[in-house]
This record gives structure tokens, sequence and C-alpha cells, in this order.
């Protein structure tokens, strides 16, 4: 059975979110498939990433009308100090 979505730390992500990081890391490694990117991201954490009203305006008029989050996106990062980052947009998560 084919993988459809990504597990990386304690995030699971949604079958739109998994496609969006499989794009961004066949960039930069070796992931054809999602069952290669299960792979790499085995040595990977995550976090979701909200933005904060008060901060969002700071950073905002720091970064000359351009913020750097300014929705909820999924951080992917290596457990080792050293390596890529990556960020993609979170999907939008039913309540139901």
């Amino acid at each position: 059975m084919a993988t459809e979505r990504i597990r990386v730390g304690y995030v699971e992500l949604t079958e739109e979110e998994s496609a969006r990081l499989l794009k961004e890391v066949q960039r930069d490694q070796q992931a054809e498939t999602l069952e290669d990117l299960q792979e790499i991201m085995n040595a990977y954490d995550a976090r979701m990433v909200e933005p904060d009203e008060d901060l969002l305006e700071e950073v905002i008029a720091d970064a000359e009308g351009e913020p750097s989050v300014t929705e909820e996106e999924i951080e992917v990062f290596p457990k080792v100090e050293n390596g890529k980052r990556y960020q993609i947009k979170a999907s939008k998560k039913s309540n139901s």
C-alpha cells in the first residue's frame, strides 16, 4: 500500500501537506516518492507555526510590508543541528 500521508515527529501531515513537502524536498534531495520522503523525514521533527497578531504587525513593519508568517504553517527541521529546514502552508483543519 502506497504512502499518502507523511509523519514528521508528532505531526501527521494531510495528503495536501505531504504533497507540498515532497515538492520542497525534491528540490534539495533524492525524494521521488512519498515513501522516499518518509524515509528522509524520519530524521526530522516538525511544529505548527501560528502567527501572533501583535508580533505579526511588528514583522510587517520590520520586513517593509512583507510578513514572514501570514497564516498557519508547518516548520520541518532536522533533529540534529545542521541541515535544511522547510516551511509549508498548513491545510485548513476542520473541527468536525
